[in-house]
């Protein structure tokens, strides 16, 4: 069913209002603009698919009020780029929520699994994939493209149950629930603030502290001009002449067009603008100077982070399930770091729920010198304690 107007709409969500469970997807575009630009949203559930078209379609709220429901399961596969449209769209977060390539890394189906593959493998169908480069804001839509847009949704549902089933069966369900957290978080979807973009210029670090609180000026103005134009801040001006305009500090617009890099119609439009930016950085009291973080550039013991990589890889091929949902690199480096510096490991990721019963714990007696790696006889690598006299001394 392709609703592309008012009228139409109503009788789609009529027939989805009994369903427990939605599974749902969107199609958008985002290459060359700040926000996605919606072209398509799918909505299935009992049999029934549809394809809602948001630009002829004026007033979605009906299938927003739908989504919006807690009684109803909405089922995405990689969803966290479609609960944003959905965030914006709503102003709220839709939950409850399922996401099948988490749940299916979780079962040991693989990482980043994508959805034809999940398809083949639950229902052994073939879904065609060859619409992938669609512009979806393109009208009109071909019937190929919107058959292909109602396959995500079409299909959702059976894997959605396959899932279910299979983390039941490994007493997982729990572990999928604490990875959904993200998912339905708010703060996951809010705006970036303006005055924080300075921490994400290339080379920040080496700008004196007063050019420093230029660029946060300069790089505030540039992320509201992204937004209301609703384009690529980087198009605006990119890191490199915006990182060189806070060090030179230009007392003019020809000197601000001097710089490489600069577009000349930018200069012309706003630069004004600019220079008073300029102006209100150089004024800032020392004593507001913008905040620079420690650097991340700490270094583990020699060995420490393979060895804790190598019990990772090995508890994960006993789980059947990905290395990298266990813990990764990142997060085993930060882990050491915090045990290292005596942080309160309570904080940690790994030290929450399924992560600490199945790795963090003993991780932690890793690093206390408490376990030990050994080769058994059949040649696997296993957790052993070491003999008393080997432990290392507590501190006193």
């Amino acid at each position: 069913m392709y609703v592309t107007t008012d009228r139409e709409l109503p009788d789609l969500i009529q027939k989805l209002e009994n369903c427990k469970i939605l599974a749902v997807d969107t199609e958008f575009v985002r290459e060359k603009t700040y926000f996605h630009r919606l072209g398509l949203i799918q909505i299935g559930g009992d049999g029934v698919c549809g394809a809602v078209d948001p630009i002829s379609v004026k007033n979605l709220e009906p299938l927003l009020d739908l989504l919006k429901r807690r009684d109803k399961i909405k089922v995405f596969h990689a969803g966290k780029q479609d609960l944003e449209i959905l965030f914006r769209l709503t102003g709220e977060v839709v939950q409850p929520v399922f996401d099948t390539q988490i749940a299916a890394s979780m079962v040991g189906w693989g990482a980043q699994i994508s959805f034809a593959k999940i398809v083949k493998r639950v229902t052994g169908k073939k879904i065609n994939k060859s619409e992938t480069y669609t512009d979806w804001c393109r009208r009109p839509l071909r019937q190929s493209q919107i058959d292909y847009a109602l396959d995500d949704v079409r299909y959702l549902i059976p894997v959605y149950h396959k899932l279910v089933k299979q983390l039941e069966k490994l007493n997982r369900s729990g572990w999928v629930e604490e990875e959904h957290r993200d998912l339905i978080d708010p703060a996951n979807f809010e705006l970036p603030d303006p005055h924080k973009q300075y921490l994400k210029v290339k080379n920040f670090r080496t700008l004196s502290s007063q050019s420093l609180a230029v660029l946060r000026e300069l790089a505030a103005w540039r992320e509201d001009q992204a937004m209301k134009r609703d384009c690529l801040a980087k198009s605006i001006i990119r890191d490199e002449p915006l990182l060189e305009i806070a060090r030179s500090l230009p007392d003019s617009r020809k000197a601000i067009a001097e710089i490489r890099g600069v577009n000349s119609r930018e200069v012309s439009s706003n630069g004004d603008e600019i220079l008073n930016l300029i102006k209100k950085g150089m004024s800032i009291p020392e004593d507001q100077y913008p905040y620079i973080p420690d650097s991340s550039h700490y270094s583990t013991g020699r060995g420490v982070e393979e060895l804790l990589a190598a019990f990772v890889q090995i508890r994960s091929e006993v789980l059947k399930i990905e290395p990298h949902m266990l813990a990764d690199r990142k997060m085993i480096h930060s882990f050491v770091e915090f045990h290292e510096k005596k942080e309160d490991l309570d904080t940690h990721p790994l030290f929450h729920g399924w992560r600490k019963e199945l790795i963090g714990s003993d991780l932690h007696l890793l690093l206390e010198g408490e376990r030990g790696l050994c080769i058994n006889h059949d040649g696997k690598v296993q957790l052993i304690h070491p003999p008393e006299n080997n432990k290392p001394p507590k501190d006193s």
